[in-house]
């Protein structure tokens, strides 16, 4: 059974933007992880896991 994909949450300090990866993109992606999709910058994290209740709020990046 599963209970859908993992997440990392992050917002970024410099823009103010709000992203969240899947775990099982951190291999594929390397040093880009975790850095905003719109400045670059390192993101702050915020939290891991399953789906929160205003995810929506986040965008999802993937590894395109």
């Amino acid at each position: 059974m599963t209970w859908g994909p993992s997440f990392m949450y992050y917002h970024c300090d410099q823009c103010g933007k709000k992203f969240k990866y899947e775990l099982a993109l951190i291999a594929e992606m390397g040093d880009a992880f975790g850095r905003c999709p719109v400045c670059g910058c390192p993101g702050t994290y915020e939290r891991d896991g399953a789906r929160i209740p205003n995810d929506r709020e986040y965008e999802e990046i993937d590894d395109d």
